[in-house]
């Protein structure tokens, strides 16, 4: 495991670091302080080891405070594709699953 810092990207403020096993890539959901969060940006060292992420929250307080609105939703778009709603283990509408999932 790896500590990394991690940095809320709508309004840029230091988030607690959190220990990552693996790989983690955009879109990825990340729970920090019992809030849920998205991976919206990789920074890595000249290696390629992962240093840091920009995460956006799943609820924006204050939207109207958000730098760049765009950047926001765009980061939003990546998380949501990866979103699939299970019956059973099968991918249903969102109306009959028992289940959401981000892949």
């Amino acid at each position: 495991m790896k500590e990394i810092t991690v940095t809320n990207v709508t309004d840029n403020l230091i988030l607690p670091a959190i220990n990552i096993d693996g790989n983690i890539k955009e879109g990825d959901p990340v729970e920090i302080n019992q809030e849920m969060y998205f991976v919206c940006e990789r920074f890595c060292n000249k290696k390629g080891e992962l240093e840091s992420l920009g995460v956006i929250p799943l609820i924006v307080r204050n939207p109207a405070k958000v730098q760049n609105i765009n950047d926001y939703i765009k980061c939003l778009s990546i998380a949501h594709r990866r979103v699939k709603f299970l019956k059973d283990g099968k991918e249903c509408c969102m109306d009959e699953c028992d289940e959401m999932r981000i892949t």
